[in-house]
């Protein structure tokens, strides 16, 4: 039986691991973990926020998901949407579900991602 989400993995295009640190520890605040060696040559980067792992991986025919997409809950989200836009990202609210706050961006490679305010989210309510 599954008991929790270990991490999820991402893809981007090849010689992009900068531009991954820049939005994923610079903009969400992640931290950057060391791929073990044996990974390490495939390129990529790894990133953690608590219990929160996503790998981002090289993916040599890149083509950014557009529908599917990993759901992260944060605990400021005006704050957070508000550093997307500063940062020229999309911020799209999503008010289909009113008792649910939560907004959709993209990574810098076009990949979709949502952000539900800690609290308002799928596994909390």
């Amino acid at each position: 039986m599954i008991t929790h989400l270990d991490h999820i993995q991402l893809a981007m295009p090849p010689e992009q691991e900068d531009r991954a640190r820049t939005f994923f520890v610079g903009l969400l605040g992640m931290t950057e973990e060391t791929k073990p060696e044996p990974l390490a040559a495939r390129g990529g980067c790894w990133f953690r926020s608590g219990p929160t792992i996503v790998h981002v991986g090289v993916e040599s025919n890149f083509g950014p998901q557009g529908k599917a997409h990993p759901a992260f809950c944060v605990s400021d989200l005006a704050t957070l949407a508000e550093r997307l836009r500063t940062a020229s990202l999309p911020v799209q609210p999503d008010t289909a579900l009113p008792d649910r706050r939560r907004i959709y961006t993209t990574d810098p490679f076009g990949n979709r991602l949502e952000f539900i305010q800690d609290g308002d989210g799928f596994g909390q309510k």
